[in-house]
């Protein structure tokens, strides 16, 4: 269930980013990473971890910056 809300959450965001709905984009996709990094956690799959994990850390960057 975590690999599948984060999949429609980051599909979610990656579509507002394409209709340019700023800041609702970066939400989306920075909790919709964050559920694939838990799972990469869950899993002990430390290279999703890592991709997803910067992802949130991106994410959180630009939330930060708004």
């Amino acid at each position: 269930m975590i690999r599948w809300s984060g999949t429609v959450l980051c599909l979610l965001g990656i579509g507002l980013t394409s209709l340019n709905v700023f800041p609702l984009n970066l939400w989306f996709g920075f909790i919709g990473s964050g559920l694939w990094a838990w799972s990469g956690i869950r899993q002990k799959d430390w290279a999703l971890f890592i991709v997803e994990g910067v992802a949130v850390l991106m994410y959180l960057y630009g939330i930060i910056r708004l």
